[in-house]
Order: structure tokens, then sequence, then C-alpha cells
């Protein structure tokens, strides 16, 4: 807290407000002296400079003490009022003299007219402007008639030197404490007013941007470290300065005539680019300053680029790779060595598989596997947003580009995915109006945002996905043909997994809980022959959701009920489909399981028969012959 000193001109007072002090209990040093015109007189009468004066942040004193003290002092100076009881006091002790009373005190007092009154005296008052003046006025007074002085120890002094008697103005305990209570409050803001600046100067002192602040002469107020670094000044050398005089090209004064805010402006100041903002500082509608923040515009790109890394790194980050794609099947193991060597290339890849088999597995791994790993991941379902949102999402927007645009606009997806990889899933339900804008994406590698005007490059890998065959796309014009050869660089199709139903003891086991994959063991053996018959429409996925399913009903098994039972509780449809479930190991029913599961997938992807059919290079009629025996085994 800031210190409060207590002057005290004689040594009566220091033990009273010593005494104060103690009763309301707070810390006040005491010093024992005056300060008169001719400077400091400390220990009663030796005589030092103003620099050895003993004060504290807050300074309390009476008389002519406080009034030289307020005079040479920078500090609060609380000066000790006379109270009206001191006054009725001494003044009744003066009576004992004579009727006509002399007051001096350094400032008018008030209702004197009532103590004469009431003490039936006389009152000359004197207001003490210097203590020569003092001298002077106390000697006329003399050599007109019978007087009695009332004041500080001056007037006592020269009372005594004129013939006439004195008495000296005390001060009462209430006074005191009265002065002191005020001290503290004085003291306590003091104590805040330091805590602001200092605040304030190490905020200004660890900016990274350059303030210089201007009052409304001109002149430099503020000027940090940063201002300095930037523009090759001292601000030791130019505060107080006018700024038109210290810093050219500045600008800054002219924000004084017409309070105009300058946002991110390039400017010169010697031979350095800066970017600078301008802003009036005003005291309600009048103009008492004004403020510039800058930057070298060198710094802003570096800024820009480490930002946009720090916040796509984390929240864009590929978690899994091409090696947590389980599988010993060969059909699988192919597509992942496809996949590496796609990872190699920086071309754009297609991929196509039913959902739930892993495409955005596939693409974080080559995106992993590529040199472009320690960028950004950005994955996106273009059917999972609204058509009104999906644009606003991949391009962002400008500041004020529509109704409810965040302040400053927002990066798109395409910007956040620069020098990584940008996953668009789903391609087919993006509007076809903003296939056209993607296209140019892809062959400018550059973005518009909403509503702005800059165009933004990107340097990005893109890498689609669909759950539905090219054909099947081009033929219900569900993408551009023009954009569809565009993103159809590299081509990888995910098997569903029917096509691969020897990855399912492996994949199954591994969904199951760490800890209970050895318990599991014997039920997975019990129901492997049915797991192994069934189609899996929802692929990966759908035996994902089964095996968490499973392991929430594994204390069933432990207490024993058994596999079949408790596939019926959790798994009717699977039961359904696969019938009377032969052994696994039974190569025509595994061919016929295989063989159901293509015919499925053709059938999603085409409109007719006669289109499956050709696909399938079989007749139409074998196709429909076909599909009557897997109803009659479902």
């Amino acid at each position: 807290m800031s210190r409060i000193t207590f002057v005290s001109p004689y040594r009566d007072l220091s033990l009273l407000v010593r005494s104060v002090v103690d009763e309301m209990s707070i810390d006040v040093d005491i010093v024992e002296g005056m300060m008169g015109e001719h400077g400091w007189l400390g220990d009663f009468g030796q005589s030092k400079s103003k620099a050895d004066i003993p004060i504290g942040d807050v300074v309390v004193s009476r008389g002519g003490t406080a009034f030289h003290l307020a005079r040479n002092l920078k500090c609060p100076v609380v000066t000790v009022n006379t109270g009206p009881f001191d006054i009725i006091e001494c003044c009744k002790k003066a009576k004992q003299f004579s009727s006509n009373i002399i007051i001096t005190s350094f400032k008018e007092l008030v209702g004197l007219e009532l103590v004469e009154e009431v003490l039936g005296v006389t009152i000359t008052e004197i207001v003490i402007q210097t203590i020569p003046e003092l001298e002077m006025q106390i000697a006329k007074l003399a050599e007109e008639g019978n007087y009695c002085v009332v004041g500080g120890g001056a007037s006592i002094l020269y009372a005594e030197k004129y013939g006439l008697p004195g008495v000296f103005l005390h001060t009462s305990r209430d006074t005191i404490r009265e002065a002191l209570l005020r001290a503290e409050e004085l003291a306590a803001l003091h104590y805040e007013e330091k805590r602001r600046s200092s605040r304030l100067a190490a905020l200004l002192e660890c900016a990274n941007e350059g303030i210089i602040a201007i009052d409304e002469n001109g002149k430099i107020t503020i000027c940090n470290q940063a201002a300095e670094k930037i523009i090759g000044v001292k601000a030791q050398e130019i505060i107080g300065e006018n700024i038109e005089a210290v810093i050219p090209n500045t600008h800054l004064h002219e924000v004084l005539v017409d309070g105009q805010t300058h946002i991110n402006e390039f400017q010169d100041v010697g031979d350095v680019k800066i970017v600078t903002s301008r802003v009036a500082i005003k005291d309600g509608q009048q103009i008492v300053g004004a403020v510039a923040t800058f930057r070298e515009a060198a710094n802003i790109a570096q800024i820009e680029h480490r930002m946009r890394k720090e916040i796509t790194e984390q929240k864009f980050r590929s978690k899994l790779t091409l090696a947590d794609i389980l599988g010993k099947s060969a059909v699988i193991q192919q597509k992942k060595e496809l996949a590496k060597k796609f990872a190699v290339s920086d071309l754009t890849v297609f991929i196509n598989g039913p959902s739930g088999t892993g495409k955005e597995l596939f693409a974080q791994g080559i995106h992993h596997a590529s040199k472009r790993s320690t960028g950004p991941f950005v994955a996106i379902n273009c059917g999972a947003l609204p058509q009104s949102l999906l644009e606003s999402e991949l391009f962002g927007y400008a500041e004020g580009a529509f109704t409810g645009a965040k302040q400053k606009g927002r990066a798109g997806l395409f910007e956040m995915a620069h020098n990584g990889t940008i996953f668009l899933d789903e391609i087919d339900a993006m509007p076809i109006d903003m296939q056209g804008r993607f296209l140019r994406v892809l062959q400018e590698r550059e973005i518009l945002r909403i509503g702005a005007e800059g165009i933004i490059p990107v340097d990005i890998r893109v890498i689609a996905a669909s759950n539905k065959s090219p054909q099947k796309l081009l033929n219900e014009r569900l993408i551009r043909e023009d954009l569809f050869y565009r993103l159809n660089v590299l081509y990888l199709e995910i098997p569903p997994l029917g096509m691969r139903k020897e990855d399912i003891p492996l994949l199954c086991k591994h969904f199951l809980p760490k800890e209970s994959r050895t318990e599991a063991e014997p039920l997975l053996e019990e129901i492997m022959p049915y797991l192994m018959n069934y189609s899996w429409p929802g692929n990966v996925r759908e035996l994902l959701n089964f095996a968490q399913r499973l392991s929430f009903f594994l204390e069933d098994y432990k207490k024993g009920t058994n596999g079949l039972a408790l596939l019926k509780n959790i798994a009717p449809d699977l039961l359904q489909q696969t019938g009377k479930v032969s052994n696994a190991n039974d190569l025509r029913e595994q061919v016929a399981a295989q063989e159901e599961a293509v015919i499925a997938k053709v059938l999603d992807q085409s409109t007719t028969i006669a289109d499956a059919a050709a696909q399938l290079g079989i007749g139409k009629t074998t196709l429909w012959r076909k599909l009557q025996k897997i109803k009659k085994r479902q």
C-alpha cells in the first residue's frame, strides 16, 4: 500500500498524532519539522534540502507547513483544517487578554461572525500570503490597539516581537482523525493509480505492435519499445515533441482534425513499410488525442502463416495411418499397397466404396504417408451439412457478407487445409452450381471468400469420395462431368466387407475392448459361422456396432446364455438372413455369400436389372435366377 507521512511542526502535535494513529490502528510515519519559504527545517531548526525531506506517497500536515509542502511536492498533501471548536476554544483563551482578537490562517475561515456573536469579541482575520507580509500586518495592528493573536508558530513569534499576547492555535483529536481518514482514502486511490500505471506500462512494453500516442496538441505522450525498434527512434528523445517534426509521413495528427478511424493501412515511415491503424482518443465528443498501432508489413505474412498452421494443427489432424487398416485378405492388402503408391504423388484421388467401408480411413492414411503429413487434414461430409451452409464452410466469408456473419469474417475449410489435404466425402451431395466453384479451386488453387474481393491462394491436395459408382454419378448427373474427370485422376475402390469375409474374425476381435477379448474367444468361435454367412450391408461400420453390442452383453454369456440365444437378442437380423448355418469352412457357402455381396453391390449402383446384368457379365435371365436363389436363402 501507499505510505502516509504526517509532518508535525511541533512536539506536542507529534504526541497527539501518535495517540490518534494508535487508536485508529493505521500505519503512519510521523516526521517532525516544518516547511517554510526558505526550505525544509527538519528536527526543529536544522536546515535540509528538499531532496532530504522524508515523505511518503501522501503527506498530512497543518498550517503553513502544509501550505508550503503542497507548493513544493508532487504527491497529494492533506491539510489538517482548523475546526470550529478549535477556534472557539482558542478565542475563549484569547478573550482573557483582549476582546480584540487577530486570527491568522492560510485560508479564509468560515463562521467567525458566529464566534464573535457567541463570545462577544471582535475578530480580525489575516489570511497569510507570505511570512514577511504576515509580520507587517501584525506590526501594523500592534500600533493601532490592544490585540491578542491566535495562530500558528510564526504568528505567535511575531506577536511576542511586537508586544502582543498570543494563543497557539492547537489542533484537536477529532480534526486529526478526520485528516487521517481523508489521507487513507487518498492513499488507497494513489496505490490503485500506481497499479494501473504499472499494468499499462507493462502492457505497452510487452506488446508486439508498435504503439505511439499523441495529445490534442500533437505532442507525443507514449512510444513503446516495439515502436522504437520498428521506426528506429528513442522514446526518451521524442516524448513531448510534436509528432510531425520527429516522425515523417505519420498522418496521426490528421486524426486530431477529422476524428476518422483508419484500419490496417499501408504506410511508409522512412525506409520501413508498415501496416498501421489510427484511432482518435475522445472525452465524450471532444478529441483529446490519437493513438497508432503498427507492425512491419514484412512480418504480417509470417504471422498469418504461423497462425494458420497453429489453428489447423489444433483442429485438423490425421489420427490414423494405413497401418491402422486391419485385414489379412488379399483384396484389402492390395488396396493398402495401392494407397501407399498414391501417397507418394500429390495428384487428386477419388475413392469409391459402399458406406461403412472406411473411405475416410484410407484418406487419412494417404495423407499421413504423404509429404503433407505435417500439414492439416480437413475432412467434411458434403451430405451432412445443409446446402445453405456448405458454401460458407468450404469457401469462408468476408466481414458483413450476410446477416449473422462474424466480425472480421471467417476462413473456409479450403483455407484451413492450406499446405495439407482436404477430404470431401459424399462429393455428389455438393450442389451443381457449387461444383463449378470447386472446379476452379482444383484448376487455379485459389479461393474467393463469399462477399470478398481478394483472391486467396491455397496449396492443397484433394481427396474426394462417394458411395456411388462413377458410372452412376455420371448417368444420373449427380456430378459435373468436367469435375468428375478432374477428381478421378487416381482411383481407389474400397471393397465391401462381403468381399473380404476372411477379415471378419480379426476385425471383430479388434473391435472388442482389450480387457474382454480373451473372455470372448469361446463366444466368437461359437457364433463365427453366423458372422461369416451374413452379408453385412453396413460393412465394417455395422461389424463395429455389432462388436460393441456383443461386449455389452458379454456378462450374460458368462452367466450361461449360449451364443445362439445371445445373437437372437442382439442381432436378430443376422440370424434371419443367414438361416441355417453350415460349417464356416464350407467352400460352397463362402462362394455363395461372396457372390451375393457382389450382386447386391452392383444392384445398388445400377438403375435397371439389364444394366446390372451387363456389369456382371451375365444374362438378365441368369441374374434373375440368382436373385430368386438369394431370396430363398434369406
